[in-house]
């Protein structure tokens, strides 16, 4: 699992959302690009069941202890 934080336009406020890469019950699979040097993230919002587009985003991993 993933965190992922950026600043949500729609929102109008900085937010962190948990995302997988992939999630196969809907054969979905995440992508990363760049356009006019904004990084894009696409990941599967797990709380919210759908994929979410981060725009210049920081991602950390959950880490097992």
């Amino acid at each position: 699992m993933k965190y992922f934080t950026w600043y949500m336009e729609s929102r109008k406020k900085v937010d962190t959302i948990r995302g997988v890469d992939e999630y196969a019950p809907k054969n979905f699979k995440s992508r990363q690009w760049e356009v006019n040097g904004n990084r894009y993230y696409n990941f599967w919002n797990i709380d919210d069941g759908h994929p979410a587009t981060a725009v210049n985003y920081n991602v950390r991993e959950e880490q097992n202890v």
